[in-house]
């Protein structure tokens, strides 16, 4: 059973990502000192950071949620590193908008993969006019000026993904 120790400046915080990540079955979680045989540390201060042995960490908001620290330090204990990324900001429910068209979604993919007019057209099977017909009407539909701006939107609504 991996260990898991919990590290912070703060005894309250600590008290409170170790309630947090007790849940996990299977782990055993103490508080303390960075101690040499554990799997894995969690330490709290102005931002969460999950160690683990075999190099990976996360990184994590100070205020995250107990089922995101539970995530994170689920992958870390399985090889993986875990970056929140600032600039997205926290996914939210889309803006009530008219909602885009399956096409559109599939346009919104693309333009979120950087391609161009062309591009999208010459994936879908549809013209470069009909490709920029689709990429005016998400612009509209998600209020953006620009296509990074589109993106920017979708990626914060969960509309589109990296």
């Amino acid at each position: 059973m991996p260990r898991i120790v919990v590290v912070s400046a703060s005894p309250l915080l600590a008290e409170g990502l170790a309630a947090a990540l007790r849940d996990m079955a299977d782990c055993d979680v103490r508080i303390g000192r960075n101690e040499d045989d554990a799997d894995g540390w969690v330490l709290g201060g102005d931002e969460l950071v999950v160690r683990g042995t075999q190099g990976a960490s996360a990184q994590l908001a100070a205020d995250a949620s107990a089922p995101r620290l539970r995530a994170a330090v689920a992958a870390v204990l399985e090889g993986l590193s875990v970056r929140e990324s600032p600039w997205l900001g926290d996914v939210r429910d889309p803006p009530e908008h008219e909602p885009l068209t399956p096409r559109e979604l599939e346009v919104f993919e693309l333009l979120g993969k950087g391609l161009s007019n062309r591009e999208i057209g010459g994936v879908l099977g549809i013209s470069a006019h009909t490709a920029k017909y689709h990429v005016a009407q998400i612009l509209a539909k998600v209020g953006a000026a620009t296509r990074a701006e589109a993106v920017h939107e979708g990626l914060r609504c969960g509309l589109i993904g990296l």
